[in-house]
């Protein structure tokens, strides 16, 4: 997509890295895309309920957002702020007047990939894992506005300052107010095991249709509870013991026979998200007690309204 080098903003001797886009490349995603959609139509090898002409319009807006450096500029200090004072996390500063629709200069920061890690102490393991979580849950309910490429090579650890920093911002959305919320009841109703409000704020946020049968019904929840699962026990959690991707891996041929109507915009990239930093926290072999973590997020959600 692009090429990524070291280079001095100035006189000062600042070090700066500067991105640039390989040329045709924004204008080749559409291209693709569109092949692709008409050979699946072609073929007709995609069940119905896996919905894919909007998981592939979806895609197709995700990777131009990608290819807008402009709008990566803005979107990178948008999180700056938010994440600013916080001591888990650094966001590098970016230098518009050195950047343009192409071309992204921001500052150079030490680190290494957090995957990098994977050999430190479990104490450096369960840290980094910690941290990630903990960033997933305040750009979900704090912010509404998340980082969605869980490529672990966007975030670097830092071991003399212990921050994460964060480096790529093509793909960053908006949540809206109604999502979010709806999620955070979603969420909060796997503490509890209440499996009438993960389906009544399901149908809100859009995820059901109200005329699921009762196998579609039972797979979404437990989808749903494997994501809630971390948060909702007080001990620490073994994600590794837990594996609670392979349990969703086992869903997917329900939700592509039994799915009436295709999933919200949004959680097409937060599923993404959470899956990231799921495997992250499993090849990091982390235990970690997570809902803490969702407790001080739903307190500060539901103070604040």
């Amino acid at each position: 997509k692009a090429v990524v080098s070291t280079q001095s903003t100035g006189r000062d001797g600042t070090r700066a890295v500067v991105k640039v886009q390989y040329p045709g490349v924004a204008a080749s995603i559409n291209s693709d895309i569109d092949n692709l959609s008409n050979v699946l139509s072609l073929v007709d090898l995609v069940p119905k309920g896996a919905h894919i002409e909007q998981a592939l319009t979806i895609a197709k807006k995700e990777l131009a957002y990608e290819t807008d450096y402009v709008r990566e500029l803005e979107s990178q200090r948008q999180m700056r702020a938010h994440l600013e004072g916080d001591p888990d996390f650094y966001v590098p500063n970016v230098y518009p007047e050195l950047s343009c629709g192409h071309i992204l200069t921001q500052e150079f920061v030490e680190g290494q990939p957090i995957d990098a890690f994977v050999g430190a102490p479990q104490e450096l393991r369960n840290a980094i894992g910690l941290k990630m979580l903990k960033l997933c849950l305040r750009e979900l309910f704090e912010f509404q506005y998340m980082q969605t490429d869980p490529n672990w090579s966007n975030f670097f650890y830092n071991t003399d300052t212990r921050k994460i920093q964060l480096l790529d911002f093509g793909a960053t959305l908006e949540l809206s107010e109604h999502f979010s919320s709806s999620y955070l009841r979603v969420i909060r109703a796997c503490a509890t095991n209440d499996r009438e409000t993960i389906i009544t704020a399901s149908r809100d946020m859009g995820f059901l249709s109200g005329y699921e049968s009762e196998v579609m019904l039972e797979a979404h929840c437990e989808a749903i509870r494997v994501v809630g699962e971390p948060f909702a026990t007080d001990e620490p959690y073994d994600f590794v013991e837990r594996a609670a991707y392979k349990r969703v891996a086992r869903l997917l041929e329900v939700f592509a026979k039994h799915r009436i109507t295709a999933p919200p915009e949004e959680s097409y990239a937060l599923n993404r998200k959470l899956s990231g930093a799921f495997l992250l926290c499993n090849k990091l072999n982390a235990v970690i007690p997570c809902k803490p973590l969702f407790d001080r997020v739903y307190e500060h959600k539901t103070a604040s309204k």
